[in-house]
């Protein structure tokens, strides 16, 4: 049976990166569709417009505004990266933003240092999560596609522009500070460290003279009660988000109301960085991967932020665990990513029914499940195998 599967996926169909393309544009004009039979552009993508409008006339950035129906919880800088998008017609915006977050990504893996047959792997693999995050027009594939970026420039010793991406990433949303991972690796640390500190303050400056200069630092410092009162929020059960490895423990009930995040944060965190002590190890191209994908996992599984649309993240990372080691994987590897391909990806489809969905998986945070399991065995690899290719 194995065998005939392998067969039937090895037809040059699926192996066709033109093939890919198609399916990941079907997917964007999916959504753009959907949006359409709706009769109004996502909810996400009007927020992202409208923080622009309303730094634009110095009002704040952070309350909830009616015609928002949610908050806006990116930093000042991405009210003005979002110009571009915000000063053209609405649904024009909208068409050209799902394309662009859609095949960005699509892209950036088709342009990385990975090989032809972990690409096809991963846009195969990471289809589903492609769809569920266009489909709220986020920007996890952009985010996802930095610290990607980061990584191979790195690789390419073109320190001073993977810096540009750390920065953007964390004065947006704060999770592209993971890209320091990429400083361990650098040959040219300085470079890196002087680019990087370069690129904050340009991103910093440039909400400054399009928005002033006192009203951009008040929105920063507001920037920052914002995260935290979101973050405070996220800790009930009802709000539906902290689909973490943190939320699954939380909500599990096994412990106080007043229990403290950092007795999973704290141990995680050690183990996440234990494996950056084998130096000797770093000069082995999957070792550097394998980290790469660590901290990918790491940005879900331990940020009580982590809502449905934010798994592409993840799964991109745990793609690249499956596929970057130097050593063959066996049948409980393969069922791991069935696993997750089936509890953390189709967890929010029709393939469970919607009281099931929404009363037990989305409850417990069951789709931070499979992929935090993946993640530990990550991390035992890291700390005890070997990556040195097989000849």
């Amino acid at each position: 049976m194995i065998n005939q599967f392998k067969k039937f996926f090895n037809q040059p169909f699926f192996k066709s990166e033109r093939t890919l393309a198609i399916v990941w544009g079907a997917i964007a004009l999916f959504s753009i569709y959907k949006m359409i039979h709706k009769g109004h552009p996502d909810a996400d993508y009007l927020i992202f417009i409208h923080s622009f409008d309303h730094a634009w006339a110095n009002m704040p950035l952070y309350p909830l505004y009616q015609e928002d129906g949610d908050f806006f919880l990116y930093g000042p800088t991405f009210a003005s990266l979002i110009a571009p998008f915000a000063l053209l017609p609405v649904w024009v915006g909208m068409v050209i933003w799902e394309l662009f977050i859609t095949f960005f990504l699509f892209f950036t893996v088709k342009c990385s240092w990975l090989t032809k047959s972990q690409k096809v792997f991963i846009g195969w693999f990471c289809a589903q999560e492609v769809l569920n995050c266009v489909l709220d027009a986020e920007v996890n594939t952009l985010l996802v596609s930095g610290l990607m970026l980061t990584f191979l420039l790195v690789e390419k010793e073109r320190d001073e522009w993977a810096t540009l991406f750390i920065a953007v990433g964390t004065m947006t949303k704060l999770f592209g500070i993971v890209g320091l991972l990429c400083f361990c690796f650098s040959k040219h640390k300085k470079r890196f460290c002087w680019t990087l500190l370069l690129w904050l303050v340009v991103l910093a400056v440039l909400p400054m003279l399009m928005f002033g200069f006192e009203y951009t630092c008040g929105e920063y410092v507001e920037w920052m009660k914002a995260l935290m009162a979101k973050n405070e929020l996220n800790l009930l059960v009802e709000t539906r988000q902290n689909l973490s490895l943190l939320g699954f423990v939380r909500n599990l009930g096994l412990f106080a109301p007043n229990y403290s995040d950092l007795w999973v944060f704290a141990p995680c965190a050690l183990l996440f960085a234990m494996p950056l002590l084998r130096f000797s190890q770093y000069k082995h191209i999957a070792f550097r991967e394998t980290m790469l994908a660590s901290s990918l996992i790491c940005i879900c599984i331990l940020s009580t932020s982590t809502e449905q649309s934010g798994y592409i993240i993840a799964m991109i990372g745990v793609a690249i665990w499956f596929t970057a080691t130097p050593w063959k994987r066996g049948w409980w590897e393969v069922a791991l990513m069935v696993f997750a391909l089936v509890m953390t990806s189709f967890s929010s489809t029709d393939l469970f029914p919607r009281d099931f969905r929404m009363g037990f998986m989305v409850h417990y945070a069951v789709k931070a499940l499979p992929v935090s399991i993946i993640w530990f065995v990550q991390q035992w690899e890291l700390l005890t195998h070997d990556y040195v290719k097989n000849k």
